[in-house]
């Protein structure tokens, strides 16, 4: 009788277990989709935070040195860089507007060059019959780019009134972040356990850290490759450098893919200059992006993120699939994130359980035997 309620014991026991994790799984489930839902806010907020974790050291030196509050601090530290990004756009527009207006000249000279294409498209539609004449393959791209550039054109005035809600609702956000940081550092850790408080604090901490500086040796790492591209394009004598090497250091924004998706227009370009041109740059690219790849970005950002290329390379893809290049972008600092708390929580947890699960093995064998 004993024996047939314990196992009837055992048999709720279990039942209630498969219950409890089929409604964690839902529950998780529900939570992605709303998740997925918010995504833009999601992303809003994180870019907010990594501004305020990237803030938080020159704004706390602003503090110590001339007793300034950490929120006009910060509000200093963009008033700074806004003239800084207006006195270096007073030195490049002129030179950029002046690249725009050769590449004007330039147009019939580019004109040729497409009869040139032209014809040998012709030579090879002669070997090979199954392809379609050239005009209307160049009809097709035309009407797809107009219909394209016609549905930007419609939607920019909305897309520019979100940018500037995105811009305000981030300036705004990262301040609050920033001067309330230690206030919301000291509530998390108040509802941890007090043994796990020093713990759990120094990983706060470190996650904060890492946020900071992987902004700051990003901005780094594009101002270098960017003017390693400038003067290489330069000594090969590729046409508009200035905006080509504004568009590759940018690139440089979305990790693995972005420098290069950021190369199409300057390799079109040499392309069209002409081969020799097209040769040297794609060279000098691949130089520019070995030394970003093996010297730059390894002195610059050292081991601040500390994770496995493959996930870097993961979260990448995943991040741009939910968010664009700005997904892109911030799925890095998130990855090294999460690949934190994996090491430093989840790991030590999981061998904890196994310790006391190996250490009480014996007793119930003991408690089993006869």
């Amino acid at each position: 009788m004993v024996s047939s309620n314990d196992s009837r014991q055992s048999l709720v026991q279990r039942t209630l277990s498969v219950y409890l994790a089929l409604v964690l799984a839902i529950l998780t489930i529900v939570g992605l989709l709303l998740l997925f839902m918010v995504r833009h806010v999601v992303l809003v907020l994180f870019v907010s935070t990594l501004l305020a974790a990237t803030l938080t050291g020159p704004s706390e030196w602003l503090h110590r040195r001339f007793r300034l509050p950490l929120g006009l601090a910060a509000v200093l530290i963009y008033l700074v860089s806004f003239a800084i990004l207006v006195g270096i756009g007073w030195f490049a527009v002129p030179p950029l507007l002046g690249q725009v207006v050769e590449f004007a000249e330039r147009a019939p000279e580019y004109a040729d060059r497409y009869d040139g294409v032209r014809e040998a498209y012709a030579e090879l539609r002669a070997d090979f019959p199954a392809l379609p004449p050239f005009e209307e393959q160049l009809s097709r791209l035309g009407n797809a780019i107009l219909d394209r550039a016609g549905e930007r054109a419609a939607a920019l005035p909305g897309d520019v009134f979100s940018i500037f809600i995105d811009l305000l609702a981030v300036f705004f956000i990262s301040l609050l972040l920033l001067t309330s940081r230690m206030r919301i550092r000291d509530f998390v850790l108040s509802l941890t356990h007090p043994d796990h408080r020093r713990r759990t604090g120094l990983i706060l901490d470190r996650i904060w850290l890492r946020l900071g500086r992987y902004l700051w040796a990003k901005v780094i790492v594009m101002a270098i490759v960017g003017v390693l591209t400038y003067f290489s394009l330069i000594a090969i004598g590729v046409p508009f450098a200035i905006p080509l090497s504004v568009i590759v250091a940018l690139g440089e924004l979305i990790p693995l893919v972005g420098s290069w998706l950021a190369r199409i227009p300057l390799f079109a370009i040499a392309a069209l200059d002409s081969p020799r041109t097209f040769v040297l740059t794609f060279v000098a690219s691949i130089v520019i992006q070995n030394l970003q790849g093996y010297v730059i970005s390894p002195v610059v950002e050292g081991d601040q993120l500390e994770i496995h290329p493959l996930l870097v390379f993961v979260a990448v893809l995943v991040g741009a699939a939910l968010g664009g290049a700005v997904g892109a972008f911030v799925a890095v600092p998130a990855a090294a994130i999460v690949d934190l708390l994996v090491q430093e929580v989840a790991v030590p947890w999981r061998r904890a359980q196994l310790r006391g699960s190996a250490a009480a093995a014996p007793r119930r064998r003991a408690a089993r035997a006869p």
